[in-house]
């Protein structure tokens, strides 16, 4: 059987480790539009930040591993252009020279990944309006973090790896400004409990919050530079702007079943639903949510690494369905250390949980008489009626990070458990980690209509 792999990233090495692991055997051709292998966007605000100096470690596999170490034919630098289903044929340019050829397959993998969304704002093709997504933009924001002559810097997008290199900038002493159509930084993940401490830290640290407020221009002094963005509320000045407004699926060119943002639509094995002989893997698709039941486009390098898995074992005749996601997600910016899975209240309700409701629950999170008693928090977001879980939210501002809970959380709405499933889980006790009646219990309980008096 030969195997084409589109995308040797997040998804696609997984898929190459697990398929050539479990069958060393595989035929395995592999093409990337890329001159590197599964780089791990997510470390370049910490590379960014100078937290360390070499981006060696931001590679978790390299083109000679995958070559030498699983015996993949790899061709980087090498684009698929252009799927015929009907011949089992893909086209490919290669990058370096421009030419094309075509390849056949038995079975196609793709993890063509995702693209930041660039929206058509005037103003837009001015340098120093960059991106963050792949090696090559990471050693562009490194230079200008490093540039003297760079002093102001917009981020526009509050999501997570807007307000990450918020951060990021700020550490290497830039003026910052983050711009967001919505009013809360990372609101889609977190309650205003969270978000409101986050951005207080953020605005005690100087950072200039534009929240509400929509870009409509780019402005630029010389002709070439960008020198001010410019929103439906005010005009910021700028040296640099970075945008992080989200992503979009790379799969424009290709012939199959997708949602309207252009996830590929798939089963429990990865396969596509219009085509058994193409699977997709990684954030070209859209996976089963474990909260809603359908299909959503869930971009985490978590599932990534899982899809690939599935769909390796798969095509090696071992079924192991995916069990859905809940978007299981953490961030750990301006001593805020956050953690959540599911949706929160607003996000549920948006999603058609009509009768859901929160309970958010603030403590010490070992016993008072520990000297190192910390606050922490917890939202707990359940359906009123059938007390199902539907989303999880975790914090804490101290030196100790509880943000592993979470997984607990997550496995409990996997398996659609309610809060009395859920609550009595057995749980250890010791004053140097918890207390008897902890943080995630008691919100529990009170979900419940259990309200202990102090």
């Amino acid at each position: 059987m030969k195997i084409i792999l589109v995308g040797a990233n997040h998804a696609g090495t997984s898929f190459i480790r697990t398929l050539k692991t479990v069958n060393k055997d595989a035929e395995i051709t592999a093409y990337d539009r890329n001159t590197n292998t599964s780089f791990l966007g997510c470390g370049i605000a910490v590379w960014v930040a100078g937290e360390f100096d070499e981006p060696g470690g931001l590679f978790y596999s390299s083109p000679e591993s995958l070559k030498q170490d699983y015996g993949v034919n790899l061709k980087t630098n090498h684009e698929v252009i252009a799927i015929d289903k009907a011949k089992k044929q893909v086209t490919v340019r290669n990058n370096a020279d421009g030419s094309t050829f075509t390849d056949t397959y038995d079975k196609l993998v793709f993890a063509g990944g995702t693209w930041p969304i660039e929206p058509k704002i005037k103003g837009i093709e001015y340098n120093k309006i960059v991106l963050s997504k792949l090696y090559q933009h990471a050693q562009k924001l490194i230079e200008y973090a490093n540039d003297k002559d760079i002093k102001d810097v917009t981020i526009v997008g509050a999501g997570y790896i807007g307000v990450e290199l918020v951060e990021a900038f700020h550490l290497k002493g830039k003026k910052v400004t983050l711009i967001d159509v919505n009013k809360r930084v990372t609101g889609n993940y977190f309650s205003e409990e969270f978000t409101n401490v986050m951005q207080a830290n953020m605005r005690k640290e100087g950072i200039k919050l534009a929240l509400g407020e929509k870009v409509v221009e780019f402005r630029s002094k010389n002709g070439k530079d960008v020198s001010s963005v410019v929103t439906d509320k005010g005009e910021y000045k700028t040296d640099l702007v970075v945008m992080c407004i989200g992503f979009k699926p790379r799969t424009d060119f290709v012939d199959l079943e997708k949602l309207p943002n252009g996830a590929i639509l798939v089963d429990e094995f990865q396969r596509s639903v219009s085509d058994e002989n193409i699977y997709a893997v990684g954030d070209s698709c859209a996976l089963k949510h474990a909260v809603t039941g359908d299909s959503r486009h869930v971009a985490l390098a978590t599932n990534a690494v899982k899809s690939g898995l599935v769909a390796a074992l798969h095509i090696a005749g071992v079924n192991v369905p995916f069990p859905g996601v809940a978007g299981t997600n953490a961030i750990n910016v301006f001593d805020c250390h956050y953690a959540g899975t599911g949706f929160t209240e607003e996000m549920a309700k948006a999603n058609g949980f009509e009768h859901a409701a929160s309970v958010h629950f603030e403590d010490m999170d070992r016993p008072e008489f520990m000297r190192e008693a910390e606050k922490v928090a917890c939202t707990i977001v359940y359906d009123k009626q059938t007390l199902k879980l539907l989303g999880v939210q975790l914090g804490s501002w101290g030196k100790t990070i509880h943000a592993e809970t979470i997984y607990m959380f997550a496995l409990a709405i996997q398996k659609g458990l309610t809060l009395p499933e859920i609550a009595l889980t057995d749980v250890f006790f010791l004053p140097h980690f918890n207390k008897p009646f902890n943080f995630f219990l008691v919100p529990m309980l009170k979900a419940l209509g259990i309200n202990y008096k102090k």
